[in-house]
């Protein structure tokens, strides 16, 4: 072939590859899907690397989801001057990082737990502590490759909405095929494509689709109250509490033994979610005790009107605009019971 044939070939190659990504992106932000960032093992590497610098003003936020809808980053940085780093896992108990972080020599920081009872008191082992641990083991064999790749990646996920690997990929896809029910298999309620999405900080946020939509929501509680959803959890007690208890005691002294500071959190649910939360997780039980036995300080939302007014559209995290002005609120409780500097 002509070197002229081969040019004309390679343009053309390039114009429709091209037409085809343009075409591809402009489909999905024709449907409401807009930027999110990837929360994978480098993402969650990123901001670890970031704890030893922390601050009352600047903390170590780890925990669930709520922590990640409900703990405005904008918001507090605003008020602070900073912005906490953001190391919570959907559906993930914080105990397995907590007990990193007391592990960790180097590490004085401050830590906000944030604490959703059926994913913090899940027996040590549970599925519900596979994601961090996974998390904590790729953490150390992050590679100058993969940091590299990570950056790269990030200016390509910063412009492209087809990038977003947790909604927009085949495999994502595929899951979401209406299987019906059949003797001895049960198909969960899937979550709404459009329910949140994530920025480069880690914050979680609702989309303006969901916030606008009761279908998408009632779609939500359905998840949450499905068999064997977090409605359905039910708490441990007497040794196994004891022990879980017992080694959250030994990580946050840990901490404090180094001049760290560690606070408990528990933001807001309501509707059948918290009644069934409330039955499962008996607060005297579990909060109280927590607190108790680790000698920590603790904010209820429960506990001061304040926080207690917030009212979550699927029962279990608040909006973007309700985040904003939450996070607003707690910092000042958050002051006053832990006697911590934080705000401006």
């Amino acid at each position: 072939m002509q070197p002229a044939s081969l040019l004309k070939a390679a343009l053309l190659t390039a114009l429709l590859v091209a037409a085809f990504v343009a075409g591809w992106e402009w489909h999905w932000r024709s449907q409401g899907f807009a930027i999110s960032y990837n929360d994978d093992e480098s993402l969650w590497a990123s901001k670890r690397k970031l704890i030893y610098q922390t601050t009352p003003a600047r903390p170590v936020v780890i925990g669930s989801s709520r922590i990640k809808f409900d703990l405005d980053q904008d918001t507090w940085a605003g008020l602070t001057g900073e912005r906490p780093v953001m190391l919570a896992l959907v559906g993930t108990s914080p105990r397995p990082v907590l007990t990193d972080l007391g592990k960790d020599v180097n590490f004085k920081g401050t830590v906000i737990v944030d604490v959703v009872e059926g994913i913090f008191f899940a027996p040590s082992g549970s599925r519900q502590e596979k994601r961090a641990l996974e998390r904590l083991k790729a953490y150390p064999k992050w590679s100058l490759a993969q940091q590299l790749s990570f950056h790269l990646n990030r200016r390509l996920e910063s412009a492209l909405v087809f990038l977003d690997e947790e909604r927009l990929t085949l495999d994502v896809f595929l899951t979401r095929l209406a299987v019906p029910n059949r003797p001895g298999v049960f198909t969960p309620p899937l979550f709404p494509q459009k329910f949140a999405y994530n920025n480069f900080d880690r914050q979680t946020r609702m989309t303006d689709k969901f916030v606008a939509d009761t279908a998408l929501q009632a779609q939500m509680r359905r998840v949450w109250m499905a068999p064997g959803g977090m409605s359905g959890r039910r708490g441990n007690g007497g040794d196994t509490l004891t022990a879980l208890l017992a080694s959250v005691k030994r990580s946050v002294d840990q901490i404090r033994a180094r001049g760290g500071r560690v606070v408990f959190v528990r933001c807001p649910s309501d509707g059948p979610l918290r009644a069934a939360e409330n039955k499962g997780y008996p607060r005297a039980q579990y909060w109280d005790r927590l607190l108790a036995d680790t000698r920590t300080p603790g904010v209820h939302f429960a506990d001061y009107p304040a926080l207690a007014r917030y009212r979550c559209p699927e029962w279990s995290h608040l909006t973007p605009r309700d985040a904003a002005t939450f996070t607003r609120d707690l910092i000042p409780i958050m002051q006053q019971q832990t006697g911590w500097r934080i705000r401006l």
